[in-house]
Order: structure tokens, then sequence, then C-alpha cells
């Protein structure tokens, strides 16, 4: 028996290094998503949850050919800072450009517009696309604010169609989720 082999690049940026999911980078994830930080990816999760969607995340490579990378500091190596990539589960209406900071000392230094400047490019050239949405809580202002550094508009019809019932982010007692509009050579 042979076993499979799936070729994930390693990308890096100038502080970044953009990794393939790791087995020890489930316990950080599953610590964020325990957090009421989480609360704008679907959680707080309980720790099963964490674990089964850190094991989607991994997934998503063997069944797509890319998903979400793993980010670690250039100087830290060893210890993950979040989530970023193209993301594309079968219940998702399109290809998403996706991400998540998982410890609050991370927040607000770019990483997340660092990394997605690097990883958008390789999403076109990796999936063939020339659209993709970020899917962002109405209330997230941070990422909203990256949606917009990168290029990214509102897109009135995916925005409506993410908030039918029956939608994966449809959310009856919640905060609308927006959906912002990637566009191949709108890059910022």
């Amino acid at each position: 028996m042979s076993g499979l082999t799936v070729h994930i690049p390693t990308l890096e940026t100038d502080r970044l290094i953009l990794r393939a999911p790791r087995m020890s980078d489930c316990e950080p994830m599953m610590d964020f998503m325990a957090t009421e930080r989480s609360k704008f990816i679907g959680g707080p999760k309980d720790r099963r949850d964490a674990m089964r969607g850190f094991g989607h995340i991994s997934g998503l490579w063997v069944t797509r050919g890319y998903s979400l990378f793993i980010g670690v500091l250039k100087d830290s190596p060893d210890t993950p800072i979040g989530a970023f990539g193209p993301y594309y589960p079968l219940d998702w209406p399109e290809l998403e450009f996706g991400w998540s900071i998982w410890n609050p000392e991370n927040e607000g230094k770019g990483y997340v517009t660092e990394a997605l400047r690097r990883l958008i490019p390789w999403g076109w050239e990796k999936t063939g696309a020339d659209r993709a949405v970020s899917f962002i809580d109405a209330d997230n202002a941070r990422s909203i604010r990256v949606a917009e550094a990168l290029g990214a508009v509102q897109d009135p019809a995916a925005t409506e169609a993410a908030n039918r019932p029956g939608s994966p982010f449809h959310d009856a007692e919640g905060c609308p989720v927006q959906a912002w509009l990637h566009t191949k050579g709108r890059l910022q």
C-alpha cells in the first residue's frame, strides 16, 4: 500500500512563513475557537468541533488542492498566529479568501493584509478563478478594513444570498454577513 502525497507549498512574505497545517497547530486553533474572539468565524466552539474544523481545513488540501495556510512569524516559526488563504468548503457558494488571527497580541500589526497580498495571486493561479469573496460579519470592522485595503468591494447580490435562510452564513439571531468581492487584477 502506498501513501498519499499532496504538495503544499511554503510561501513567504517579509515577516511571515505561510505553510501547510501541522498537528501541532491544532491545539492553538482549538484554544482560539473556544474564545469569544472566534465569534466572527462560527465560534465559540467546543474542542471536538474545533478539532473537526482543523481537519476540514487540512482535508481541503487533498480534496480541492488548496486551502488555508497556517501563518507563523519568521522569528518564531514554531508558533502559529492564524490561518489565511483560499477556502472553499462543499457548502460554500463560492471561493473565499479567508483569514483569522488566533491571539490578540498579533492583531493590528498588518499580518492579515501582508499574508493575503501574497496568497491572493497564488490563489488565482492555483484555483483558476478570477473572482472570490470574503464573507465578513457586518460587525467585524477590522476584517472589513482588511478587505478594503486589499481592493475588495462589497457585493450586494452575494451579500443578499449569504443572508438568506439555508445559507451556511444565515444567522437568524446574529449579525448579517457581508460578501466582499475580490476580482483578479484588483489587488491593492
